[in-house]
C-alpha cells in the first residue's frame, strides 16, 4: 500500500517523527516486494539498548510492549507495523533503513 501511495511509513505518524535520514522507501519493480529486515532491526535495537544500558524489560516498558515482542524480532517472519514504527522512532532511524526489495514471483495460474 505504501509503495502504491508513494509514501513512507513516517508520513502516517501522529506528532513529529523523530527519525533522521532518508525516509523514502526503496524502489521495487514488478518482480519484487518490499519486506522488513526484522533481524537487522533487532540488531540495531539490541545495540542501542546496550548503549543505553537498558534491560529488555526496561526497554519494553518504554515502548509499551512485552520483552518477548522485542527479542522475537530477530526470528519474526511478519512485522507488526505499530511495533516496528515505535522501535524505529525510538532508534531515531527511518523505517526505510530496515526495508528492502525482495524478488517475488507470482504463482502460476
Amino acid at each position: 500500500m505504501l509503495r502504491w501511495l508513494g509514501r513512507a511509513p513516517e508520513d502516517f505518524l501522529t506528532g513529529e517523527p523523530t527519525q533522521k535520514g532518508e525516509v523514502r522507501l526503496p524502489t521495487a519493480g514488478r518482480d519484487s516486494r518490499l519486506r522488513w529486515n526484522l533481524n537487522e532491526l533487532h540488531a540495531a535495537l539490541d545495540a542501542a539498548r546496550r548503549q543505553e544500558q537498558l534491560t529488555w524489560t526496561n526497554l519494553a516498558g518504554r515502548l509499551g510492549c512485552t520483552p518477548s515482542r522485542l527479542t522475537g524480532l530477530h526470528t519474526a517472519t511478519f512485522a507488526d507495523l505499530e511495533q516496528v514504527m515505535r522501535v524505529t522512532q525510538w532508534l531515531k532511524m527511518p523505517a526505510a533503513e530496515f526495508i528492502h526489495a525482495e524478488h517475488w514471483r507470482a504463482p502460476a495460474s
